[in-house]
């Protein structure tokens, strides 16, 4: 609808002269559907990002009956060190990650 109004020459106000043909309207109403389309394409990327960040760095669950997952840091390695030996028949796994 935009363009058309950019063609007939409307404003929100009243009628102005018109100015542009009926063929030249698409080629004036282009650049504000192009900056649209990267408006909503920004938006988009924005959410996503936003949504993963979320999904990563927000609070863990665990199965009802399973221990709270635990940061694995040099204070409370002793207590890591306890539990992990602590059953000697039941089997054991560690998964150490590193960023680099």
């Amino acid at each position: 609808m935009d363009w058309e109004c950019v063609a007939l020459g409307i404003s929100r106000r009243g009628f102005g002269d018109d100015s542009l043909s009926a063929g030249n309207r698409r080629r004036y109403c282009r650049p504000v559907l192009e900056m649209k389309k990267r408006a909503i394409t920004i938006g988009g990327i924005t959410l996503v990002l936003i949504l993963a960040a979320v999904y990563l760095w927000g609070p863990s669950s665990v199965p009802s009956g399973q221990e709270p997952l635990t940061v694995l840091s040099n204070a409370d390695f002793h207590e890591f060190a306890a539990a992990f030996d602590g059953d000697t028949d039941v089997p054991r796994m560690v998964l150490l990650l590193s960023p680099t």
